[in-house]
Order: structure tokens, then C-alpha cells, then sequence
């Protein structure tokens, strides 16, 4: 089995759009919670 810290370096190498990993889950979640907030905030602003 491959190491995953290499398997991530040889994926960096990779340009964005032929990426297999994303850059971090933390990342993926927290641009889904702005898009709550911002969502949330328009329909509370109407």
C-alpha cells in the first residue's frame, strides 16, 4: 500500500483541475457553511 503523505505530494504536483484529493476537507466545509450564511442572510434580508 502507498504511503498517502506521498500519494498527496504527487497529487500537488498535479494542476487543480486533474486533482484527485481536494485540498482539505476543512476547506470543502467550511466553503459550504459560507454558502449557508450567505444564503441565510438573503432570504432573511427579503
Amino acid at each position: 500500500m502507498a504511503n498517502p503523505e506521498e500519494l498527496r505530494r504527487q497529487d500537488q504536483r498535479l494542476p487543480k483541475s486533474k486533482r484527485k484529493y481536494p485540498k482539505s476537507l476543512v476547506t470543502q466545509v467550511m466553503w459550504v457553511l459560507i454558502g449557508l450564511v450567505i444564503v441565510a442572510a438573503i432570504v432573511g434580508a427579503l
